[in-house]
């Protein structure tokens, strides 16, 4: 008789609880990272990817940086997920973001942060802030220049870490540096750590925008010829999809209103390799985004299926500017698995391993809802998690028994050569 293994996923993918027997709890852990690197890896991969579709990239900024910092401590000594911060509680250094910011020594208010948690290293968090909608359009403003990111990570508990991004515009916090405007005409105030510091508004304007000058018309994201884009959506907070617990990967559209003071997206298409329309889909803008925080120049396509590995998709926008009907359209590549990998489509399925090899097996969703829980597998069989719909396994023993991996909804059969 096989004695069996109970393996639960928590809210990240990332955190696995494995039970090795009925009393005792082995607790999985990740490898205590090294912060120091992470956070240059942070940013050079935000960075990589803004130059890669030609925008600018972001500098980085000292003050932005030590208050990013501030709060991620603030994260994993609290164990919360949160943009905003508790009086009392350990670490705190201010509410908002943007206070944060100030207390850090940085004199604009207009700064965004963008943030995850529970993510092994910095690869996992940019990935993942890109697949969420909300935190992509954070990371692909074109009116920022400059940033700062922070890394912690508690050393007992391994698995609660943050990554913490603040971006800012440097030309917004100069003028903040600068003596208050006293001259006639229009002028803004509140934008700087001093409330009643004033600035023109023609100067505060153009520093607002003075970015998106030299950043492309419109930006595409998977981006046009991108690798490696991940197949799939799970949940951010807030949630664009709060009916759907998975779903396809995002693509989205953002016109650069430098360029564009109006424009009207007529239609948007997504399509696989074989030339075939992914349906169904859900096209989002700012008048049916739940959550109200899209702009007028921004719009995003949720396939209601997960994409599949290592496929082309080619993407399809026709929109209308000053009256005009234009089209655009561009590929992109989904993920490559380098493992032996099984895609089962069904409740069951039967497949055939080798000891000590590692295989991954995709249980593809039967709906929006379907995610891995409960999985019970025999305690000499590893099981790890590549994502929420795809496990990786590997036998560690020379046994030849068939064996079953279930979890709540799949049943896979294994027989052993």
């Amino acid at each position: 008789m096989y004695r069996f293994s109970v393996v639960v996923i928590l809210v990240m993918m990332n955190s696995l609880w494995l039970s090795a027997s009925a009393v005792k709890m082995i607790r999985y852990k990740p490898p205590q990272m090294d912060i120091s690197y992470e956070k240059m890896e942070a940013l050079s991969l935000l960075n990589e990817i803004r130059e890669s579709m030609g925008m600018n990239t972001l500098i980085h900024n000292e003050s932005l940086a030590a208050a990013a910092q501030a709060h991620a401590d603030y994260l994993v000594w609290n164990h919360v997920t949160s943009h905003n911060e508790i009086p009392g509680h350990r670490g705190f250094t201010g509410r908002r973001p943007s206070d944060r910011a100030f207390r850090a020594g940085y004199l604009s208010s207009q700064v965004s942060e963008n943030l995850s948690t529970k993510n092994p290293d910095a690869r996992n968090s940019i990935d993942g802030l890109f697949s969420a909608i909300y935190h992509r359009f954070g990371f692909l403003d074109m009116s920022i220049d400059e940033a700062g990111v922070g890394v912690s990570q508690e050393r007992k508990d391994t698995e609660w870490s943050a990554f913490v991004y603040l971006m800012g515009n440097s030309r917004l916090n100069a003028l903040c540096h600068e003596p208050s405007f006293k001259g006639y005409g229009r002028y803004v105030y509140g934008v700087c750590r001093d409330k009643k510091h004033r600035i023109s508004q023609k100067r505060f304007l153009s520093a607002k925008h003075a970015n998106n000058e030299y950043n492309p018309k419109i930006v595409f994201y998977p981006y046009d010829g991108q690798t490696d884009v991940p197949p799939v959506f799970y949940s951010e907070i807030p949630d664009p999809l709060p009916d759907y617990d998975v779903s396809g990967f995002p693509i989205s559209v953002a016109f650069n209103d430098f360029y564009f003071y109006k424009v009207e997206l007529i239609s948007f298409k997504l399509y696989d390799g074989r030339g075939r329309e992914v349906v169904p889909v859900r096209i989002m803008n700012r008048s049916n985004d739940p959550h109200g925080r899209f702009t007028s120049h921004q719009f995003a396509l949720f396939p209601m299926k997960r994409l599949e590995y290592d496929t082309d998709y080619r993407v399809e926008v026709v929109y209308r500017d000053k009256g005009s009907k234009k089209r655009r359209s561009w590929t992109f590549h989904t993920k490559r698995l380098d493992e032996t990998f099984f895609r089962i489509a069904k409740r069951t399925g039967t497949i055939t391993i080798k000891p000590y090899k590692s295989y991954l097996l995709y249980l593809v969703p039967l709906d929006g809802h379907d995610v891995i829980k409960g999985v019970q597998f025999p305690e000499d069989v590893d099981v790890t998690f590549y994502d929420n719909n795809t496990l990786r396994i590997t036998l560690m023993s020379d046994s030849k028994r068939p064996f079953t991996i279930k979890s709540k909804r799949h049943t896979i059969h294994l027989k052993v050569k």
